[in-house]
């Protein structure tokens, strides 16, 4: 089964120096979310097109929406549809589906582009169950993670670092 979702926001893992883009589902309470390590360059494309921003000249995912365009081709969705381990480390594996004339075509694709080009489609975006289930959680599980974030954040302070601080 998939799962509608949206472009909750793009945020970044100080840790490993990734972007992340956060995909929230469009239909659900609570609503879940999934994390989604991507490339500089696709969450600048992903963070432009959010932010109704070009370049004077197309970046990539415009040139792949102007091409499919010209040959007379649609986005009809994109999908993160799998999870797998590849060299060890959990990959997330995308498709986009193109309707070509009465023809539908799956094209395997790396999630953060699929993302990209059906913002620029205005495609849907899905995710199978089984990877949200897997990887995702929930909006309320994230407010948590915020709260417990701080309040550590606030206990591991000394006097001395309070005092850099003017109230």
């Amino acid at each position: 089964m998939l799962v509608e979702v949206e472009v909750a926001f793009i945020s970044y893992d100080v840790k490993i120096n990734m972007p992340i883009v956060v995909l929230r589902e469009k239909v659900g309470t609570p609503k879940r979310l999934l994390p989604i390590w991507i490339s500089r360059p696709e969450a600048t494309a992903i963070y432009l097109k959010l932010h109704d921003q070009q370049f004077p000249r197309p970046m990539t995912h415009d040139l792949m929406k102007n091409i499919l365009d010209g040959v007379g081709a649609e986005v009809m969705s994109v999908a993160v549809h799998d999870l797998v381990e590849v060299d060890t480390a959990l990959t997330f594996m995308g498709r986009i589906t193109l309707q070509v004339g009465e023809k539908l075509m799956d094209i395997d694709s790396r999630p953060s582009d699929a993302i990209a080009l059906a913002l620029r489609a205005e495609a849907p975006i899905l995710v199978a169950e089984k990877v949200i289930q897997e990887s995702g959680f929930s909006e309320e599980a994230l407010t948590e993670m915020e709260k417990q974030s701080r309040k550590s954040f606030l206990e591991s302070m000394d006097e001395e670092t309070l005092g850099e601080y003017k109230v």
